[in-house]
């Protein structure tokens, strides 16, 4: 889908296919539209804005999903000097933080015209939400028989003013260890909360369970070993 040498080529979100590319990850990541429904004052809205930046250790290109309202008409835009939500390529979501970035490149489309297209895949979408679902499920067997995992969940749930588990909600950000011997999937289920975006700031360290009920600590995001589903 991608070109491999893409992160060299500054100007790749001058390209409409690699922008239509990404916005099929995004279309395809239940994760990102979460954080973009939770995000943007008009959900139904697809993302458009297209940044490639460095945060002073790494290259870093895809589409912004959240973060802080710029003063514009447009509220699908997203101030670039403050904290925000990049979905990447690899269907990674990063929080950037906008202070420190530097060589910051933006393409704003207007992808109006390319709804329909996305909506020609939203069986395979569909598809995949479910299979998620049935995974979560699965972990959510797995935090019912563990005493450990539901006291950490239930610390966070109590930050969070909600019940505890099971009445409480179930833990929803899913990810998976690539890089490592017998790849596993898991749900956060500590860390640091970031409360006005709702979610995990995943460049601090993280509790996962994970698929065969072992409490995993993650030292922080490491993009080439972890995965948000």
């Amino acid at each position: 889908m991608f070109d491999q040498n893409y992160h060299e080529q500054k100007s790749e979100i001058h390209d409409p296919k690699w922008r239509r590319a990404i916005l099929t990850v995004f279309h395809s990541t239940e994760r990102a539209r979460n954080v973009w429904e939770n995000r943007c004052s008009n959900p139904a809205l697809t993302p458009c804005q297209f940044v490639s930046c460095t945060d002073g250790t790494r290259d870093l290109i895809g589409v912004v999903i959240g973060g802080t309202m710029a003063d514009a008409e447009d509220t699908r835009l997203w101030d670039l000097e403050c904290a925000f939500t990049m979905l990447t390529e690899d269907a990674e979501i990063l929080i950037v933080k906008g202070w420190y970035a530097t060589a910051v490149e933006q393409v704003v489309e207007d992808i109006t015209g390319g709804i329909e297209a996305m909506k020609s895949n939203e069986q395979t979408y569909r598809d995949d939400v479910l299979d998620l679902l049935v995974i979560k499920a699965g972990l959510a067997q797995q935090l019912d028989q563990s005493p450990a995992a539901k006291a950490f969940w239930d610390i966070h749930l109590e930050r969070l003013g909600a019940a505890k588990w099971p009445e409480g909600p179930l833990p929803q950000c899913l990810v998976r260890f690539d890089e490592r011997t017998g790849a596993k999937l898991g749900l956060v289920i500590s860390g640091v909360w970031v409360e006005r975006l709702g979610d995990w700031d995943m460049n601090e360290p993280f509790l996962v369970l994970s698929t065969d009920g072992e409490i995993q600590r993650c030292e922080g995001r490491v993009v080439e070993q972890v995965s948000v589903l």
